[in-house]
């Protein structure tokens, strides 16, 4: 993804320099071209409107990179920086500000060769990665990530992900100059606004309470860059469709727009079928194909790159028996009342008459997550719970509870297991009530299981989990296990 990300950097500096010197000009340059225009019209015989150029939109704004923390809008920024021709940046306003509040003061080095050897380490283990998923070194990997586990240590992608500032609220405009390149700009003076989405979210808000702010700065936005989508899924996708709802739409407000040259695909309403939307994940997610398919309607058309996976089963290293049930349903509408009545007449009975407790129930969705939380409430069965919005003091007891065995059963959320990557013991049994978005969870959770004696695993699927299916078995062996006739799948 670091090469995606480096194109999608290079071609943002490409489009705001070329339409840098067709914008910037001052009214007064404007005016002279507009007498200057009339003057060829009379001589010409041509109307005014047919000499003057459409070159603008209705605010300066161009490009639009949503990013999810601060950490990674550094590093966009200074890969920016760095694609930028060195006679554009001979100053640059406000950098120290910009490293200060966005990184750490390991990561503040612009252009360093430290950085550039970093980037390419980064390369060398996605490399290994890749190799290891196909099936090369897939031993050593999980043996290296159980040690990991064993120490006490949170995995790799978790302290990249993590590490510097991991702060989700910013955004901060972006000006370009023949000689500088200027930070912390006001939007309506800026050619990149780089933001996350509750950060614009936020700026929204504030336009709907006050009459005097608009987000008319979004009304022109040529190309829309999303990167980690995965990873801002996990944070809350909604503002992601409301930022989206909001890009180029016919602003409220003139901003001393010069309409003249403003383009005919803008006063048309048109320019949403002329914006490059990029949008960049580690996965696929209906979510993700949702907003691709009903909000980036380019009139060029559309391009997806899909990935075939090996998935991460080698990456278990306990000897445990994975039990995979499909449960049927006609549409995705019904996939959630069918898995909650497998799970209540076939796995449920089991947990509620066994008394060997040890049991970690996983789910995907914060509603799965409180629909069984009020369904063992109702049943009166003995458990705990840890979900993104459990605090610290409730962490400590739930797990500590959970290791005791004073509490049989442990609701436990992807998304705690996403920001926190608990290293839970005391468990005996996996359930996946439904499939991990990130496939290596599957084994991380499984890795848990190391030492302990009959172990087992089960996972529910209806054939709409088809993306999560393939992530974690494997591209084909997820095709046959969603078209044969059985709906039980056994591995070891």
């Amino acid at each position: 993804m670091a090469a995606a990300d480096a194109a999608a950097a290079a071609d943002t500096a490409t489009r705001v320099g070329k339409g840098k010197g067709r914008s910037k000009g001052s009214s007064d340059q404007a005016q002279r071209k507009r007498a200057g225009a009339e003057i060829a019209a009379a001589s010409s015989g041509k109307g005014v409107q047919e000499s003057i150029p459409r070159d603008q939109g209705f605010t300066r704004p161009k490009v639009l990179i949503l990013l999810p923390y601060r950490n990674a809008a550094l590093t966009v920024v200074q890969r920016l920086l760095r694609v930028t021709p060195p006679q554009s940046k001979i100053a640059v306003e406000h950098l120290d500000r910009f490293l200060a509040e966005f990184g750490e003061e390991e990561s503040e080095e612009e252009e360093s060769e430290e950085e550039d050897e970093g980037e390419r380490e980064k390369a060398r283990q996605r490399k290994r990665r890749r190799q290891q998923q196909q099936g090369d070194g897939d031993a050593s990997a999980a043996a290296a990530a159980v040690a990991v586990l064993q120490k006490g240590l949170k995995p790799v992608d978790h302290r990249a992900m993590f590490g510097g500032n991991n702060d989700d609220h910013f955004r901060l405009g972006i000006k370009f100059t023949k000689k500088s390149v200027k930070l912390y700009t006001d939007f309506y003076q800026s050619d990149i606004i780089v933001a996350s989405p509750i950060g614009l979210v936020t700026k929204l808000g504030e336009a709907l309470e006050d009459s005097e702010k608009d987000m008319d700065f979004l009304s022109s936005i040529e190309i829309v860059i999303v990167d980690q989508a995965d990873v801002i899924l996990m944070q809350n996708w909604a503002h992601m469709e409301s930022v989206f709802s909001q890009l180029n739409k016919l602003p409220v407000k003139q901003h001393g727009t010069d309409f003249m040259r403003v383009r005919e695909w803008y006063l048309n309403g048109w320019a949403a079928h002329y914006r490059q939307s990029i949008i960049l994940s580690a996965f696929t997610h209906p979510s993700i194909n949702a907003l691709f398919h009903r909000a980036c309607s380019n009139f060029s058309g559309k391009v997806k790159l899909r990935s075939e996976y090996s998935g991460v089963l080698a990456l278990v290293v306990p000897q445990i028996q994975q039990v995979f049930d499909r449960v049927d349903c006609t549409a995705i509408t019904a996939a959630a009342e069918a898995r909650f009545q497998f799970f209540v007449s076939t796995i449920f009975p089991r947990l509620r008459d066994s008394v060997q407790g040890g049991v970690l129930v996983y789910v995907q969705s914060y509603f799965e997550f409180v629909r069984l939380r009020n369904f063992f409430k109702q049943e009166n069965l003995s458990f705990c719970l840890l979900s993104e919005y459990t605090d610290e003091r409730n962490v400590h007891r739930a797990r500590a509870w959970f290791f005791q065995n004073r509490r049989r059963i442990m609701l436990y959320s992807e998304r705690s297991h996403f920001y926190h990557r608990y290293r839970i013991r005391g468990i005996r049994e996996v359930i996946f009530y439904s499939l991990p978005c990130y496939a290596h969870f599957y084994a991380e959770i499984l890795n848990l299981l190391e030492g302990v004696d009959n172990a087992s695993c089960s996972a529910i699927f209806t054939r709409f989990d088809n993306l999560e299916l393939a992530r974690i078995v494997g591209s084909s062996r997820s095709t046959r296990m969603l078209q044969s006739p059985n709906h039980t799948f056994m591995f070891c």
